[in-house]
């Protein structure tokens, strides 16, 4: 077994050395040859400066289409309330009219009517008729009051 300190040692020098646990040898350069020997970042869309202007075109592409989306959004978002808008001024129209239907289906109010518009009264206790089930005629109200009315 390890001792914990030599342990700790080796994890250390692991990480720092890798596999060969060894430092590497350093190669010396001179300056001209350090220049040179610079790293490069591989990117697929050329040299350094191509890289960066792709880079800010794709993201000014990115951000026209963004706005285009939103622009298209907010136009939908228009027409969706106004659409809620005529549909709520058509069910106040339609409440209003059943109101009208309800009030012209009344009987008080066609009672109204009928004595104002056309001087309609009431009939008194002695002008009333009352028909019982035998006074149905055979051939129904309807032929009845035809046969007086075009005779």
């Amino acid at each position: 077994m390890i001792a914990p300190e030599r342990w700790y040692e080796y994890q250390r020098d692991y990480q720092r050395y890798g596999f060969d646990m060894k430092p590497q040898q350093e190669e010396r350069r001179t300056r001209a040859e350090g220049r040179k020997k610079q790293r490069k970042i591989a990117v697929p869309f050329g040299n350094g400066r191509k890289a960066a202007f792709s880079v800010v075109l794709i993201a000014g592409i990115v951000m026209i289409m963004l706005i285009i989306i939103t622009a298209y959004s907010a136009n939908v978002r228009y027409g969706i309330n106004k659409t809620i808008r005529e549909n709520n001024e058509l069910m106040g129209e339609i409440e209003n009219l059943q109101v009208k239907i309800y009030t012209a289906n009344n009987v008080n109010y066609i009672e109204g009517q009928a004595k104002s518009k056309l001087k309609m009264v009431s009939p008194k206790d002695k002008n009333r008729v009352y028909i019982a089930a035998d006074d149905i005629p055979e051939q129904g109200f309807a032929d009845m009051l035809r046969e007086k009315a075009y005779n």
